[in-house]
C-alpha cells in the first residue's frame, strides 16, 4: 500500500467461518476506500484461515495476523492497534457482523469535521441468523445525552465506533474484561477524562444475534463485568444519583437470576421492532 492509509479496520477471528464472508464484503464494500484492514486470527480451528487468506489475496488493503497464543477479543484489539495500526482513525468490525455500505464514510466525516470529538458510534440493526432485520437498537446521540445514561448502560455499540487512534492509546485502550473492556474504555474517556464521544443518528451496523455466538454464551460474565465497572464510579460525588444506585442493584439481583432469563430480558429491553 503505497499511501498512509487514514483509517485501520481491525477484526479479530475466532472459529467464525459462517458469517465471516459476509463481514468481510462488508468492509471491502466501503463507499470510503482509504483503509487497511487488519484481520487477525486467534486460534481457530475451523475454515477460517483459508477464508481470511482468499480474500487477502485479491485485495492488498487486508493484513492478516496469526496468533501463537489467544489474546482474546480485546487483548487483540489493544494488541494490534498498538503495534500494527497506520491509520490516523481506528474502525471496529466484528467476526458476525455486517457494516453498511456508508458506514466508514459516515463516520470519517463526522470526526473530521468535529474536532473535538474524539469517538462516533451509531444505532445498529439487530439481524438473525439468517440476517433477516428483526429488530433495532437506538443509542443516546448527543455527548450530553451519553453522559446522563452511562453509568446506566453502554452508551455505544461496540462495533460501530471509529476512535483516533492517539486517544485509544493514550487512555490505556480496552480495559482488562473479557466482553465489558468496551464499556471500562468509555467510562475513563467520558468519565474520568471527560473527553467529548458521540453517536451518529443513523444505522451503520447490522449486529448479528445468534445462539453459538459468545454476545449470547458469555451473559452473565458481561453481567458481572458491567457491575464491576460500575461500581468505580458510582459512588463518585460528581456521578451519584439515586437511579444509577436503584439500577446497579437490580443488575446485582440479575446475577441469581438463569442466563437464559437474563438474555431474553435484556433483548426484551433493549430492542426495538
Amino acid at each position: 500500500m503505497k499511501n498512509k492509509p487514514l483509517v485501520s479496520v481491525i477484526m479479530p477471528v475466532y472459529n467464525g467461518e459462517k458469517y465471516l464472508r459476509e463481514a468481510i464484503e462488508s468492509i471491502l464494500n466501503q463507499t470510503y476506500k482509504n483503509f487497511e484492514f487488519i484481520i487477525v486470527d486467534d486460534g481457530s480451528t475451523d475454515n477460517s484461515v483459508k477464508i481470511i487468506k482468499e480474500y487477502a489475496k485479491k485485495d492488498k488493503r487486508i493484513r492478516f495476523f496469526r496468533n501463537k497464543n489467544n489474546l482474546g477479543t480485546f487483548g487483540n484489539y489493544n494488541y494490534y492497534i498498538k503495534n500494527y495500526a497506520r491509520g490516523k482513525y481506528i474502525a471496529i468490525q466484528e467476526q458476525d457482523d455486517i457494516s453498511l455500505k456508508e458506514r466508514f464514510q459516515l463516520e470519517l466525516d463526522f470526526l473530521e469535521s468535529h474536532f473535538d470529538i474524539v469517538l462516533a458510534g451509531g444505532h445498529i440493526n439487530i439481524i438473525d441468523s439468517e440476517g433477516k432485520i428483526v429488530g433495532k437498537r437506538l443509542y443516546p446521540v448527543k455527548y450530553d445525552e451519553i453522559k446522563k445514561v452511562i453509568l446506566l448502560k453502554s452508551p455505544f455499540a461496540n462495533p460501530t465506533i471509529m476512535i483516533r487512534k492517539d486517544v485509544f492509546i493514550e487512555n490505556g485502550g480496552y480495559g482488562d474484561y473479557t466482553t465489558a473492556g468496551d464499556y471500562d474504555l468509555w467510562m475513563r474517556l467520558i468519565i474520568e477524562k471527560e473527553l467529548k464521544c458521540e453517536n451518529l443518528d443513523k444505522i451503520v451496523v447490522n449486529y448479528r444475534i445468534h445462539e453459538n455466538q459468545q454476545k449470547s454464551k458469555k451473559t452473565k460474565i458481561q453481567l458481572y463485568e458491567t457491575i464491576d465497572i460500575q461500581k468505580k464510579y458510582l459512588f463518585r460525588l460528581r456521578c451519584f444519583s439515586f437511579l444509577a444506585l436503584i439500577n446497579h442493584i437490580f443488575l446485582y439481583l440479575l446475577l441469581f437470576l438463569p442466563n437464559s432469563f437474563v438474555l431474553w430480558l435484556f433483548r426484551k429491553i433493549e430492542f426495538k421492532t
